[in-house]
């Protein structure tokens, strides 16, 4: 009698497993900046001292200080408008509060600052004078401590 050897085959399949993971997302700001026609740059000195000089605190009026910046504005069209604005200084207490600091001590003085005109619209290429004033009122400066004081404050040109 024959015998039959039989060939048992096994099948082996593989599956491949894969992780399912939610879907990551990215957020992307998307930002333009659309320049003016026109630019305005301030002419040199573009640095300039506001100087009170010695004050009496038995003065009874207010100490005031002036100086000028110049600028020209260019551009494509015939005329440019500007805006003025300026910082609070290195020393203030909040939005014009500006006030200047003792040499040595931690003492203030406060003052007010004001550029006139502040804003406008001028031909181009035409120089432009900003005047610059400061004022330190009698109560600020009667009871000051006395020494030298002083601040920094930012001028901005726009456009």
């Amino acid at each position: 009698m024959r015998s039959f050897k039989q060939l048992t085959a096994t099948v082996f399949t593989t599956a491949a497993v894969f992780s399912v993971q939610a879907a990551d997302n990215s957020v992307v700001t998307v930002s333009a900046v659309v320049l003016s026609k026109n630019n305005c740059k301030f002419d040199a000195p573009i640095s300039i001292a506001l100087a009170f000089g010695n004050i009496d605190p038995n003065g009874g009026s207010a100490a005031t200080a002036s100086g000028s910046l110049s600028f020209k504005c260019g551009g494509s069209s015939a005329t440019a408008s500007y805006i003025l604005t300026h910082d609070s200084g290195l020393w203030d207490t909040g939005p014009g509060a500006n006030r200047m600091k003792h040499a040595t001590l931690n003492q203030y003085l406060p003052y007010t600052l004001t550029l006139t005109p502040s804003s406008g619209t001028v031909a181009k290429n035409v120089t432009q004078t900003v005047n610059v004033g400061g004022s330190i009122s009698p109560a600020d400066f009667q009871d000051a401590t006395m020494g030298a004081y002083a601040d920094t404050v930012v001028v901005t040109l726009n456009p």
